[in-house]
């Protein structure tokens, strides 16, 4: 059986079940948003963080890294005036994951309870 890498910015794990590392990486906190965000469009650092309220700005680098590291999006980088920007948007991999997502939110949400109390 052959193995699937799965990445992080800094090391990569070694598994030979690829649900388990496809649930490694949407099991992290904010990527499974992260991408049904950019699922919408490119968007800026700044917009991604406004629209997940509660993550702070290390925790979004972080996981856009993650993302990064995994080729499910890209950074692109552009230069004026002495400042860079940076906009993100998903690769045809990550726009392979929205549905996967979408299915995922769907199934939570007709049988698992949610205690709002």
């Amino acid at each position: 059986m052959s193995q699937i890498v799965y990445y992080t910015p800094d090391s990569e794990i070694k598994t030979e079940c690829a649900s388990e590392a496809l649930a490694l990486l949407l099991g992290k906190k904010w990527v499974p948003r992260i991408i049904e965000i950019l699922s919408q469009g490119p968007q800026r650092f700044g917009q991604l963080h406004k629209e997940l309220d509660g993550a702070s700005p290390k925790m979004l680098k972080q996981q856009l890294a993650l993302l990064e590291a995994n080729g499910l999006i890209i950074n692109h980088k552009e230069s004026q005036a002495n400042q860079v920007s940076s906009t993100y948007c998903l690769t045809d991999t990550g726009q392979s994951l929205v549905a996967i997502i979408s299915a995922m939110k769907d199934w939570g949400s007709q049988h698992l309870k949610c205690d709002h109390s």
